[in-house]
């Protein structure tokens, strides 16, 4: 729970009651009207710069109204301008207090840390301190099953793409099985029809071609001979002197 600041604008109150936008800044604060509180606040401070008490008080009212990141600047402004160790604790604790409203126990730890260097004493610090360690360790152990959890369906999805692409190689290649036998089926038919077809038989010659042919045959053969007779006796013979 956030600390109430009800302290600090009583004390501010007390301290520059010759201030007539803070008091009524603090008038509409505590009446809920958070919104004219930060307006006067505002007006407040281009009066009084340096008053480190209003930055604070004007931060506590933008975090009334929604204005988270505004109202953490402020506080950091508040703490360079307070000479109290004390007082600066006191915006540490409401900033680690805005960082745990919005689940930043990262950021809300070393803010109630912080808190507590200043203010050791600090008996709320210390409490929400160990609140936003109890929450960090939560949400660590939350995302680490969650990425847990992703890995595993990341796994089984990939499994499942290897199934499934396995599954789908398995039967592209039982198509190609059964596509092949009708392949060999129609080239073993082709073949077949080939043989069926009739083949050129060879030409029957008559009892008298057959003879005329053996006829000429022997009379090339007798003339063959003769040339060979008269050539052998036509060559003169040589005889060589001897000297």
């Amino acid at each position: 729970m956030m600390r109430t600041t009800l302290f600090l604008i009583l004390f501010l109150f007390l301290s520059a009651s010759s201030v007539e936008d803070a008091r009524r800044a603090n008038d509409a604060f505590e009446n809920g009207n958070y919104q004219q509180a930060v307006e006067l606040y505002q007006q407040a401070i281009e009066e009084d710069p340096e008053n480190a008490k209003l930055y604070f008080n004007l931060a506590s009212a933008l975090h009334k109204v929604g204005k988270t990141e505004e109202a953490m600047q402020v506080y950091d402004r508040f703490e360079d301008l307070s000479e109290s160790a004390e007082e600066q604790s006191y915006a540490s604790y409401n900033q680690g207090t805005m960082l745990t409203e919005q689940n930043k126990y990262d950021e809300a730890v070393e803010y109630f840390r912080e808190a507590l260097k200043k203010n050791p004493n600090d008996s709320d610090a210390r409490h929400n301190y160990e609140l936003a360690l109890q929450k960090q360790q939560q949400q660590e152990q939350q995302q680490q099953q969650q990425d847990q959890e992703s890995g595993q369906n990341d796994q089984q999805q990939n499994q499942d793409q290897q199934q499934q692409d396995g599954n789908n190689n398995e039967q592209q290649d039982q198509n190609q099985n059964q596509q092949q036998p009708q392949g060999g089926q129609q080239d073993q038919e082709q073949q077949e029809n080939e043989q069926r077809q009739p083949q050129p038989q060879p030409t029957e010659m008559t009892p008298e071609e057959a003879q005329n042919i053996l006829d000429a045959l022997k009379q090339l053969e007798r003339e063959l001979l003769e040339n060979m007779k008269k050539e052998s006796s036509e060559t003169p013979t040589t005889n060589e002197k001897d000297w």
